[in-house]
């Protein structure tokens, strides 16, 4: 990470204190995302930020700052876990860098739709995950939304797995690679700050991502064809520095968790609206929409989950997983 960034990020976290004992004190902090200015999930944190400072005057004073401009998504969550920056929204990166017993809480084809696994995150296995986090890497979840199902974008089309073969696919985790390797691709490891240029010259040939992230990052304008397997359902996860967190006065606290429930249903609501309409977009585009044989993907996946699971996962966790699936 650059030291200039660094000093930035820790430059925004000041406390000045008002004029009188019960004043409550001024507090600029910093959040960081990889994701673009145009995705729901950058405009729900300007929605939080923007909540704090009316309701609290100022005080509370939330700088965004977007694009991964201060590094991608595993050099955030270092700068998170120190207090270089206070908040982050990503997607689950969380358990696949910092609790990976729970990584399949973000796997292929585990849950039914996408109000599934919005319960597995808001339930007691989301709450086991900000347990661990706190007590591990000093971060905590604050909340938790819909980001919508990862569809794979490629130079040409993909109906059935064999279609994979020898095709350069980014991944972005172990068992992704182990699942795309079954389907006949070549997975690449790679930062998502890295993808769009990669995508460019060919350094890879296609992409996994929620429709989103694939409108918002301008995707179409170097891959051809968005092909509709929704292989994985995936979520926003917003985090915060849990030392920051109890630092704040009780009322800050409330206002500060008031208003990220409000910015994160808000974010739910468009991101759930938003399926069609960003079909339609990203065809507006020039973009070709392909419905695959998602059947066939999932034979090949489930059974490299399940052994994935039983070997790296906490144990039961996909019987837990299941068990909200109604």
């Amino acid at each position: 990470m650059k030291i200039g960034s660094t000093f930035t990020a820790l430059m925004l976290v000041s406390v000045v204190l008002l004029s009188s004992d019960y004043a409550q004190a001024k507090v600029k902090f910093t959040l960081g995302t990889t994701n673009s200015e145009k995705e729901f999930s950058t405009q729900a944190m300007h929605k939080w930020a923007d909540g704090m400072r009316q309701r609290t005057d100022g005080e509370l004073d939330m700088n965004i700052v977007s694009g991964g401009a201060l590094g991608g998504d595993k050099q955030l969550l270092q700068q998170l876990g120190t207090n270089e920056i206070q908040a982050h929204v990503a997607g689950p990166v969380v358990v696949h860098h910092l609790v990976k017993d729970y990584q399949c809480m973000e796997a292929e084809f585990v849950y039914k739709d996408g109000d599934h696994g919005l319960r597995v995150w808001r339930g007691p296995l989301g709450a086991e995950v900000s347990d661990i986090l706190q007590k591990k890497h000093n971060i905590r979840i604050v909340g938790v939304g819909h980001r919508g199902a990862r569809n794979l974008t490629s130079k040409v089309p993909i109906r059935q797995p064999d279609d994979l073969k020898g095709i350069k696919v980014r991944i972005t985790n172990k068992l992704r690679q182990q699942v795309f390797e079954a389907f006949g691709a070549n997975p690449v490891p790679m930062s998502f700050k890295e993808l769009y240029g990669a995508l460019q010259t060919g350094t890879v040939d296609a992409q996994e991502n929620p429709l989103g992230t694939i409108y918002g990052t301008n995707f179409y304008e170097v891959q051809d064809y968005v092909n509709m397997t929704g292989h994985v359902w995936s979520y926003f996860v917003v985090t915060a520095n849990n030392n920051f967190y109890k630092s704040l006065s009780p009322e800050h606290r409330k206002i500060f968790d008031e208003e990220a429930k409000k910015a994160i249903d808000w974010m739910t609501g468009e991101v759930s609206k938003s399926f069609a309409d960003l079909r339609e977009k990203l065809k507006a585009k020039g973009m070709k929409v392909i419905e695959p044989d998602v059947a066939a993907f999932k034979k090949i996946a489930t059974p490299i989950v399940e052994q994935f699971a039983k070997e790296k996962c906490r144990p039961g966790l996909l019987a837990d997983i299941a068990k909200q699936a109604n």
